[in-house]
């Protein structure tokens, strides 16, 4: 363990105890906030207890030595990367909105396919905005961009990762002036330094033989209403190049001056926080043997795939920089080929290819008109030993993936038990042809007729 995180860990006792302290009193001062996280600076590890609207702040200082700077340690000068466009008033999020409810506990389900035959397997299910989908027990579920993922960790990535989760940062208050201001100091190298000690709190991935890129995400002003609570905030990301060649994030930064908090001027300069990118770090490290694959499940906004030949067009368009499927700065040369594949709920458009890194399958869901363009996908390291629980892990995404509600429209010769048989038997929620029909709310179950528009949520 480095001499960084053995400090910290020395210093982890007092701060809760402080902590304890702080939460103990936090009613009489009106403290209404969570912990914002371990912030070190080069004389004390300060820990900020602040509100949701961020106009009150606590520091507890905890006296520590600062690490020492290896000697000869160079880093070659970091390229920032900022086209200088004014950043929006009140940005608002422009991807994929996702209203999830994710299931508290694992249920085992039936798996039909489409010959009738089926296979129970423990799984968990979610509803992600007007569909339904289960993942297989394992692995870890993130959810975000793409709105659902679950992958499967190495041997000792999980607990890789948890120790290399950290947090710093510090006031900064040459950027009060403005946002114009922090980006042009920014650019002329206001994080070299800071950003070259938190990469050597890293020495596995001999983080000064890298060569780094510091680009602007995002930012601007924003003017709560509600709270009458105003502040400026900026993202960037530092980007490092695989051997591979791709794209590796290392650390986020962000840096946030509250202008007023609730309607009182904040009397605080600027700050700064520095993230690392633990996920990154694996990637750089990883023996692409153990990789155990990424699936996950996403929408393209605004598109319609209910059409087989928009679908094929737009994706043979797109080619491997169809949305998420290769990471930034990976090889693009796809070997892709394309098949139609008989699915329980849809029919599915299947492409297979393999980059110089990876192998991948994108499955699309051929929906309804209106339901909105979903996609499935898994990508795999090409040397990986076990491909199998990523692919079988697509295939259950698949086999449950429905849009709720679905409205079925009833055929002649059709009974609520032959539709129970195609829709519910064995799936959740419906557990006995009772449950199912009571869920369908039809004025008349006992008499159904061609036409007709049944429910099936």
């Amino acid at each position: 363990m480095s001499e960084k995180r053995v400090r910290k860990a020395a210093g982890t006792a007092v701060i809760a105890c402080l902590l304890l302290m702080v939460l103990a009193g936090s009613t009489e001062y009106g403290f209404a906030g969570k912990n914002s996280g371990i912030l070190q600076d080069e004389d004390a590890i300060v820990v900020k207890w602040h509100s949701q609207s961020r106009s009150v702040y606590l520091d507890i200082l905890v006296e520590a030595k600062a690490p020492a700077r290896k000697e000869g340690v160079v880093f070659a000068p970091f390229q920032v990367v900022d086209d200088g466009a004014e950043l929006a008033d009140n940005q608002v999020y422009t991807g994929v909105q996702c209203n999830l409810k994710d299931s508290p506990r694992t249920e085992t389900i039936s798996l039909r396919q489409p010959d009738g035959s089926g296979e129970r397997e423990e799984v968990s299910t979610m509803e992600l905005n007007n569909i339904v989908v289960s993942v297989p027990k394992g692995g870890t579920r993130a959810f975000g961009v793409p709105v659902f993922s679950t992958e499967y960790y190495a041997e000792g990535e999980q607990e890789r990762k948890e120790q290399w989760h950290d947090v710093e940062g510090e006031e900064c208050p040459e950027f009060d002036d403005g946002i114009d201001t922090a980006r042009k100091l920014i650019r002329e190298g206001y994080f070299q330094k800071p950003l070259e000690d938190f990469l050597l709190g890293y020495p596995e991935l001999e983080p000064e033989s890298r060569k780094y890129r510091l680009i602007l995400t995002g930012g601007g002003r924003t003017d709560r209403e509600e709270d009458d609570t105003s502040w400026w905030g900026l993202d960037y990301v530092l980007v490092t190049t695989a051997e591979n060649g791709e794209t590796v994030a290392v650390a986020h930064l962000d840096i946030t001056k509250v202008i007023q908090a609730q309607g009182y001027p904040e009397w605080r300069p600027a700050e700064y926080r520095i993230w690392s990118a633990e996920s990154g770090y694996w990637r750089l490290l990883e023996d692409p043997v153990s990789d155990g694959g990424k699936v996950w499940i996403s929408q393209v906004p605004e598109m319609d795939f209910s059409k087989e030949e928009t679908v094929r067009a737009f994706v043979e368009e797109k080619g491997a920089d169809f949305d998420l499927l290769l990471p930034a700065g990976a090889d693009r040369e796809t070997d892709w080929s394309c098949h139609r594949e008989e699915g329980f709920w849809y029919d599915y458009l299947v492409w297979s290819g393999t980059t110089d890194t990876y192998e991948l399958t994108l499955a699309i869901p051929l929906m309804e008109e209106g339901a909105g363009g979903w996609y499935m996908a898994s990508r795999i390291r090409k040397e990986a030993a076990d491909k199998e629980r990523c692919l079988h892990t697509l295939d259950v995404m698949r086999l449950t993936f429905h849009e709720i509600p679905y409205v079925h429209i009833v055929k002649e010769g059709e009974s609520l038990w032959s539709i129970y048989l195609d829709y519910g038997k064995g799936c959740l929620p419906y557990h006995s042809f009772g449950t199912f029909v009571k869920s369908l709310s039809l004025a008349n179950p006992d008499r159904i007729y061609p036409g007709q528009e049944i429910r099936v949520s």
